[in-house]
């Protein structure tokens, strides 16, 4: 099981690479108050930032290796899947979990918590996630 709550934690996120709320903020494209304001727990990050946070974390954590990895191939999807999913179309196998309107194993996912729930199953996400969601659980 994904925990969501850890991986999506900006004070961790801001931790692991070694950067200030102002930095993180910066890199984010938001206010140091917004950064402060999440990690304190008076506000909850919008889809968006969560999107943009596991992008930065996964993007850390993988390197070089991370647009190795396609989902269509790894979750071995039908020629006509490939052809109507945005993944595939656009060649961003490694970023499935990002992309609004994709599909994935016949379901078409256009919102963020619908999509975290099916990355949580699927074995493309994890690998991406690598030893991290582990990591995490064991830390806490």
């Amino acid at each position: 099981m994904i925990d969501w709550e850890n991986i999506l934690s900006l004070k961790q996120i801001r931790r692991e690479m070694a950067l200030s709320q102002s930095q993180l903020a910066t890199l984010l494209g938001v206010s140091p108050r917004t950064v402060q304001s999440c990690e304190q727990g008076w506000r909850k990050p919008s889809p968006a930032l969560e999107k943009t946070l596991l992008l930065l974390r996964i993007a850390h954590e993988r390197g070089p290796n991370l647009c190795s990895q396609r989902c269509w191939e790894i979750k071995n999807c039908f020629e006509n899947q490939r052809n109507s999913c945005l993944a595939f179309r656009t060649r961003q196998g490694h970023l499935c979990w990002l992309i609004s309107g994709n599909i994935c194993s016949g379901k078409s996912l256009r919102n963020w918590e619908d999509k975290k729930q099916v990355c949580a199953q699927c074995p493309q996400f994890h690998r991406l996630l690598g030893d991290l969601n582990n990591k995490l659980q064991s830390e806490n």
